[in-house]
């Protein structure tokens, strides 16, 4: 399988703002909880669920995907996902490295 960029957050926060793309939280905490601990606004992220992104066969949806940075707890699913999303649909995405627990760790 192809290699994904893992990003830190502050890689991460560049990415999204100079592609103006967004975070995909893939775990299943409110979004606004998961801003509150990235120290960003709540309209920056969106939540996916993991199965259905890899399972989906949805065009706009995929492609709206590209570019995007994906959040999980460890770092680990959302690798995975865009992975996934690269060999099957050629979607670029990049994956945060250490998930959130890192960041909280560091709060």
């Amino acid at each position: 399988m192809e290699e994904i960029k893992e990003i830190d957050l502050s890689q991460a926060f560049e990415i999204v703002n100079k592609n103006k793309t967004k975070f995909v939280w893939l775990g299943t905490e409110n979004v606004n909880q998961i801003a509150g601990l990235m120290n960003l606004n709540s309209d920056k992220i969106i939540q996916l669920s993991p199965m259905e992104l890899i399972n989906t066969n949805e065009k706009e949806l995929i492609n709206s995907l590209q570019g995007h940075v994906f959040v999980c707890y460890h770092g680990n699913t959302s690798k995975i996902v865009a992975k996934i999303l690269k060999s099957k649909h050629g979607v670029e995405a990049f994956s945060l490295k250490g998930g959130i627990t890192e960041i909280a760790q560091k709060k």
